[in-house]
């Protein structure tokens, strides 16, 4: 595809030399009449033909370089990029999971030990980790809060004087490195470069004044999301909440095509004028345009129809921009290879002095880091015909939810600091809620626009949950970003089914029958672990069975029996009880006709299994 295939003129050396040669002969047919290569006058044709063929590749070039799908320069498959959405990546870090320990003291209570969380630990977010043998640096991307109790393993250590406890936290290869941009005075749309190897992306930008600027993906957009701190986060545990900020100092920064980053501000010089938060009214909505003529035919911008112009201000003081550089090939590590971590960074948030604690002072040593897993996806940034195909892509989507399966993409990204959804069902609407009728509505009675997405949320166990109203506002206001204008999402609730499992098998000769029913219940474990199930997805009983026949020692399956779990209360289990036979049809057991999904909520005690003798 990016094959020179672009010939504007379609002409060659050869075809201009038998133009040049039929014209001499048309308007000059007694002046001259020798042709031969050996000629003067054939040089000075050859001579002519070789400059246009010369002119016509360069014009042919230049034709080519103007089309995504047959560009070669890197730096012009940049700039088509950009102007169609895609941002090429000059490095790709690599991922993976950490585990973290403590030491933690235990107090002993009429005989019975618990964990002293005066001496817990925070990790903060961005703490350095290195790869033993690598050199490889990676950063924690959330912080590590050991206050918390969710999520955390504990066993007791040391002769009951302490507790080991473990979180888990994901780490991506990258060094945060810092360069100072001076200016002077404001000039309009300033443009400074940051020169480094494999940057990844800004982490921020700050002024000499204190003022965070903000990078936004054009300057004419005047808004970000910004999180600011539930109150609610004990009850509903949405750390924070979602909200879209109006920022004036704001900033795009792009690649050039030698890796080079690429800052530019804004043009605003006055803060009396430039991107105030002001109501759309008939006086100021024409803001910026020639005083007292109107017409029909403005061309208002959806991001900002005050026509300020000036997109953000300008600097005028020094900017201090912190970025992460890191990823490419040699990011990828081995398991047990991030050993080592900065424990400077290690805070205790209950401990008056942690410098002069000598317990605090040990703890802090206990610290300890390792990946269980390697860290891989680390590799060099975008070649040519992958900038190609993303930005072909990027031009496609423009960064709009069209399909049902795009907006169940975009909801499962929301960020988990804004809450995390765990299962996502989207179908087109089929009746307005202000109908509460049992018929099926008419056509005349639905709304063709109106989507409805089911979720539901992981509680601190990793059980699902019904999604609080604070995790729903969060994803109203993301989904709302990339929303199609005609569209209308409605936020429901989806159901969870808890199931129970109840099987008799026989064991071949020569196997332990406890070590086979333990490795029975483990399949089924693995088979119903619940993030390979998604709402509405049928139990198909003989892939269960299956499951039970490829372990080691079973001969076969006396009864295999499905049982609903629920609890009015909603406390253990779903409120909401299933008729689990009245739902199997052809050997497969149904989800109901809302939305719903099956869930082995208590995968050690939910499921039975017993050897029997025939």
């Amino acid at each position: 595809m990016a094959d020179n295939s672009i010939s504007y003129l379609n002409k060659t050396f050869g075809d201009f030399k038998a133009s040049l040669i039929n014209y001499a002969k048309t308007y000059f047919p007694t002046t001259y009449n020798d042709f031969s290569d050996a000629s003067p006058g054939g040089m000075f044709i050859e001579m002519a033909s070789y400059v246009g063929d010369v002119m016509s590749f360069y014009l042919d070039t230049q034709v080519q370089e103007n089309f995504l799908l047959y560009a070669k320069e890197k730096e012009n498959l940049y700039a088509l990029s950009y102007m169609l959405g895609y941002r090429p990546k000059t490095s790709y870090a690599s991922i993976t999971t950490v585990d973290i320990f403590q030491l933690i003291p235990a107090t002993n209570i009429a005989g019975v030990s618990s964990i002293n969380y005066t001496y817990a630990t925070i990790i903060p977010e961005n703490t350095v980790l290195t790869a033993d043998g690598f050199g490889t640096k990676f950063l924690t991307v959330e912080k590590v809060d050991f206050n918390d109790p969710a999520n955390t393993e504990v066993t007791l250590y040391s002769n009951q004087n302490y507790f080991l406890l473990k979180k888990q936290v994901k780490v991506i290869s990258a060094e945060i490195k810092s360069t100072t941009i001076n200016f002077s005075t404001p000039q309009k749309f300033s443009i400074s470069n940051i020169s480094d190897t494999n940057i990844l992306q800004i982490l921020d930008a700050t002024d000499s004044q204190g003022n965070s600027w903000y990078e936004v993906p054009y300057l004419a957009q005047a808004t970000i999301f910004d999180k600011i701190a539930n109150p609610s986060f004990g009850t509903d545990g949405v750390p924070y909440l979602l909200q879209l900020k109006r920022v004036p100092r704001r900033y795009v920064s792009r690649f050039l095509s030698d890796g080079t980053l690429q800052l530019e501000f804004g043009a605003g010089i006055s803060t009396n004028k430039t991107d105030q938060v002001i109501l759309p009214t008939p006086d100021n909505i024409q803001l910026g345009l020639v005083p007292g003529i109107s017409s029909l035919y403005n061309n208002f911008n959806k991001t900002s129809v005050f026509y300020t112009q000036e997109y953000g201000l300008a600097p005028s003081s020094n900017i201090v921009v912190r970025y992460l550089v890191g990823g490419g090939l040699t990011a990828n590590t081995n398991a047990n290879t991030i050993n080592t971590i900065d424990q400077t960074q290690v805070a205790f948030p209950n401990v008056v002095a942690p410098l002069s604690d000598p317990i605090a002072v040990y703890i802090r040593t206990t610290v300890a880091v390792t990946n269980s897993t390697p860290a891989v996806g680390g590799r060099n940034g975008d070649q040519v015909e992958e900038i190609r195909n993303n930005a072909l892509n990027a031009y496609q989507s423009q960064l709009r939810a069209v399909t049902r399966e795009d907006y169940m993409v975009r909801a499962l990204s929301l960020p988990s600091l804004y809450g995390s959804i765990a299962k996502v069902y989207v179908t087109q609407d089929v009746a307005r809620e202000e109908l509460q009728t049992s018929t099926v509505a008419t056509i005349e009675e639905r709304n063709p626009l109106s989507l409805d997405m089911y979720i539901l949320s992981y509680d601190s166990s990793k059980k699902l949950n019904t999604a609080s109203t604070t995790l729903k506002n969060n994803l109203i206001t993301y989904i709302d970003q990339f929303r199609m204008v005609t569209d209308a999402i409605n936020i429901k609730d989806a159901f969870y089914i808890n199931i129970g499992i109840n099987f008799d098998i026989t064991v071949k000769s020569g196997f332990n029958n406890n070590t086979v029913i333990m490795n029975c219940i483990s399949a089924l474990q693995d088979h119903f672990n619940i993030e390979k199930w998604n709402v509405n997805q049928p139990i198909v009983i003989s892939d269960v069975q299956s499951q039970l026949l490829q372990v080691s020692g079973v001969q076969s399956i006396i009864k295999l029996e499905f049982t609903n779990k629920f609890d009015s209360t909603g406390t253990t289990y779903s409120q909401y009880g299933y008729d689990i036979a009245g739902a199997t049809r052809n050997r497969n057991i149904y989800p109901s006709l809302d939305p719903s999904i099956f869930e082995l909520r208590y995968p050690n005690t939910d499921i039975q299994g017993r050897v029997v003798f025939v």
